[in-house]
């Protein structure tokens, strides 16, 4: 069962900006200023999706940990599914069940929401009915949306305290990998610490990508495949 996370600088310190962390989410950076933050509005109220979390100090931006990016990741499944028709407020709850239920701070970044999110997410559908499916009957096991559960599986987790480790943002078949170990937590060529960002940059200079290639020592199809990748 997944604890409190172990002190991990690198997954638990503000390494991304709102735009970063919604580049690789796949959102706006308004919405994830909005979720973590909260909204106040004439007539409006929304609280903090994911609960409260550290305020920045006075004149500095808002930014994100790793941790809270697999989160706002998942978030962004359950909302991107149409067919779902999930209000924000909906997930929201359902975060604060999870978290509460397992007495963690990022439920959906654990080993326990792949293994048995489903099941969480149908017990929170009976303790609070409401519009639309967070979880489904799948001969008998309680399986989680087809979206969020493509996030989850191309999480690993770490064997210590069983939260998310790093991330393959655009599936294990890709060659990129999000760690925050490795290129300040940056999308990187997996095995190397090499930014796909230096690859698109370097390429859009004028670099041929055989150049390239043979630069970093990587195969020509890897640099290919890299470029062929939505920028983030």
């Amino acid at each position: 069962m997944t604890t409190r996370p172990t002190d991990d600088p690198f997954r638990m310190g503000k390494a991304y900006t709102v735009r970063e962390a919604a580049k690789l989410a796949k959102t706006s950076p308004a919405t994830v200023g909005r979720w973590l933050k909260g909204y106040d509005a004439p007539g409006r109220h929304m609280e903090p999706v994911f609960g409260e979390r550290e305020k920045p100090a006075k004149g500095e931006a808002m930014q994100v940990s790793f941790l809270e990016l697999i989160e706002i990741a998942v978030a962004v499944r359950f909302r991107t599914d149409e067919t779902q028709d999930l209000t924000l407020d909906r997930v929201r709850r359902a975060h604060t069940f999870a978290r509460k239920t397992w007495s963690v701070p990022f439920p959906f970044a654990t080993m326990d929401f792949k293994l048995y999110g489903g099941h969480i997410m149908h017990e929170f559908e009976d303790a609070e009915p409401g519009r639309g499916h967070m979880a489904f009957d799948m001969g008998g096991q309680w399986a989680l949306p087809g979206m969020v559960k493509e996030v989850v599986v191309a999480i690993d987790f770490e064997s210590t305290d069983q939260y998310a480790a790093r991330w393959f943002p655009y599936g294990r078949e890709a060659n990129v990998v999000v760690d925050p170990h490795l290129a300040a937590g940056r999308p990187a060529i997996v095995g190397t610490r090499i930014p796909i960002s230096a690859i698109r940059g370097r390429f859009e200079a004028g670099e041929s990508i055989h150049y390239l290639a043979r630069d970093y020592s990587l195969k020509v199809a890897v640099v290919e495949d890299i470029l062929r990748l939505p920028a983030a």
